[in-house]
């Protein structure tokens, strides 16, 4: 519903000249404007904190423009006993982003407000296309130092750093757009503190500088020529960035949209103009999902992906991986899913490039039963229990029927293989007239599950022609892996030790499959691999051309291709395609540097595999005999 009403409200901006609303984040009503019909978005973030937006009304009359008032400024309302702090602005500004589903636009920050967008962009938000920074304030302690050089140059009497801080500006402009009343000075004192001659307040120590050679997007940092604390505090921030552009007005103090309007107007708009024309946002990159896709069980899912059906087998995994923000308090969460059907592998995680770019919250699954589910999926802010939004995806998952593997009190000591979600019956036998009974003495839980509660039947033994109970226990696997199971025979009621005990053991293999995929997190492992299958490596590399992943060492292996380059989600990969040789136990060795053999290199991976001529842990389809022998 959320994401309906924002489509509207865009719609209803590209119609209307002016249009105004307002979010609830964290309880608190935030105000917004959008001007404008045509056009990239320009979102743009005021000075203050506590100054009111309106002075950058009509900044950009060519383009559609969003402007809206930080907590505690204008008509914003706080509703809530949140104590505000810097982060606060930056959840802010993504609350606003994310509830009106701004897939591209630019963003302005003025003053405190190009360190809310620094910040923002920092946390790589899905659409930024571009960022301009005016008058920009990053280095708190550097504008600190700067206050107090200015200081010992100015009268001591009526010293406020106020004054200096939104001064450098005409009369005349100033009653343009800036007048005292504008500044809500609690809100402001808050940050930059009661004291007139210095940052006592929470933006102490404060630096988004240090941050600038991370970001990705084109930056424009323009400057006043008459602007507090100067060309030379500002043009170091340029300099920090690798991706910018600097210009300076020279009639201009702090509020060049107010002084120099046409001229920043102009200036600005032609880096929007020529950002749009080298964008590619919006054009996906081509993946390796085709290869994942065309391997059982490894199959990726992303956003675009949801809100669909997707048929499934048992045994399947696969893994969804939802475009994050966590730097900006904002990620992905399950709010609900089967646990009959579909099990979380591991503990979700948040995964981005090796290099600085968009990052993504990964849940990784398994289909452990036949049926249809949904898996949902929430967005939402840790400041705000309600989430953003909700998207799910549907599962399909064909019917799985098969007869259930029967073990009985002869079977002791031997060894089962099963496969994912079979169904297992241990039945154990005792004379009826024994007040002695069967019980679980231990078993592998994360391995095997059980289904339904154990039960007693009586039943004709034809050996000899009597009566037996038969104790039933059910279990099925529930993930791969070897499980002990044991039950010992004897009282219920004393502690005495069993008469006799019962011993199996129960693999749950994997299925067989063409291709085993490995990637980064699977440095240092061992793995099992059939002379007949072949091995993807996966793994990820920076946007350094010069550099890439070689192969060291690969003894029992042949490269059947590769290396060569893929893109998924932003995230760069090098992939290596190989085929065991001959059976044996062979440790692979990549390297991680220049393209240079002779060079040094920074990282390294390392597989150890176990190559065998048959796979006897892994199940082939139409296998039926579970029965592999005794311990």
């Amino acid at each position: 519903m959320r994401s309906i009403l924002a489509v509207f409200l865009l719609v209803l901006s590209a119609v209307c000249s002016s249009f105004s609303g307002q979010i609830v984040f964290n309880g608190n009503l935030i105000y917004y404007e959008i001007e404008g019909t045509e056009g990239e978005l320009v979102v743009v973030i005021s000075d203050g904190p506590g100054l009111d937006s309106s002075y950058m009304t009509g900044i950009f009359q060519e383009r559609r423009v969003l402007r809206y008032d930080h907590l505690g400024s204008g008509k914003s309302e706080n509703s809530s006993s949140i104590d505000i702090d810097f982060q606060y602005y930056i959840s802010e500004l993504a609350a606003l982003i994310y509830s009106l589903d701004l897939n591209s636009f630019h963003l302005v920050g003025h003053g405190f407000g190009s360190a809310v967008a620094v910040g923002l962009a920092l946390t790589n938000p899905p659409g930024l296309l571009s960022l301009v920074v005016v008058n920009p304030r990053l280095n708190y302690t550097a504008i600190d130092l700067a206050i107090s050089e200015l200081r010992e140059t100015e009268p001591t009497n009526g010293f406020d750093k106020y004054n200096f801080l939104l001064g450098g500006i005409s009369a005349e402009d100033r009653a343009k757009g800036i007048t005292d009343d504008l500044i809500n000075r609690a809100t402001y004192s808050l940050f930059w503190g009661e004291d007139p001659a210095s940052i006592e307040g929470r933006l102490r120590g404060l630096d988004l500088s240090s941050g600038l050679p991370d970001l990705r997007v084109p930056i424009l940092v323009c400057v006043g020529i008459k602007s507090f604390p100067g060309i030379a505090h500002t043009s170091a921030y340029q300099s920090g960035a690798p991706n910018s552009e600097f210009v300076t007005f020279m009639n201009s103090g702090h509020f060049p949209m107010i002084e120099e309007k046409a001229a920043f107007e102009l200036i600005v708009d032609g880096f929007f103009k020529r950002v749009e024309e080298n964008s590619s946002i919006g054009i996906l990159p081509k993946t390796s999902r085709e290869i994942l896709q065309g391997n059982p069980g490894d199959r990726v899912f992303g956003q675009e992906d949801l809100e669909r059906n997707v048929n499934m087998q048992i045994s399947e995994d696969f893994t969804v991986m939802l475009p994050s923000s966590p730097g900006a308090g904002y990620s992905w969460k399950i709010s609900s899913f089967d646990e009959d059907i579909v099990r979380l592998i591991s503990d979700p995680f948040y995964e981005e490039p090796i290099e600085q770019g968009n990052g993504y919250d990964v849940f990784s699954f398994r289909v452990v039963g036949s049926g249809s589910t949904r898996i949902t999926f929430s967005f939402g802010s840790i400041w705000d229990e309600t989430p953003m939004r909700t998207c799910s995806m549907s599962l399909d998952v064909e019917e799985y029927s098969v007869e259930p593997l029967t073990i009985t009190t002869p079977d002791s000591g031997k060894t089962f293989i099963v496969g994912l979600n079979e169904p297992i019956e241990v039945v154990l036998e005792s004379p009826v007239d024994s007040d002695l009974k069967w019980r679980i003495a231990s078993t592998n839980p994360g391995i095997l599950r059980q289904p339904e509660e154990s039960e007693t039947r009586v039943s004709e033994n034809p050996l000899y022609a009597a009566k037996v109970i038969e104790q039933v226990y059910y279990f099925e696997g529930m993930n791969y892996g070897t499980a002990s199971v044991r039950f010992d025979y004897g009282s219920s009621w004393e502690d005495l030790p069993p008469e006799r005990t019962f011993e199996a053991t129960i693999v749950v293999a994997e299925p067989v499959r063409e291709c085993i995929i490995i990637q980064d997190s699977d440095n240092g492992r061992t793995i099992e691999i059939g002379i007949q299958q072949s091995v993807f490596v996966k793994l990820k590399k920076s946007s350094d051309e010069n550099s890439d992943w070689q192969i060291s060492s690969c003894p029992g292996f042949e490269v059947i291709s590769g290396p060569y380059a893929e893109e998924y989600m932003d995230v760069r990969y090098t992939i290596f395609h190989l085929k065991p040789t001959g059976p044996g136990e062979v440790l692979i060795e990549f390297a991680y540097g220049g393209k240079n053999p002779e060079a040094s290199s920074a990282e390294t991976f390392t597989i150890r595999a176990q190559i065998a001529e048959k796979t006897e842990h892994l199940l082939k389809p139409g296998d039926e005999d579970h029965d592999v022998g005794s311990n």
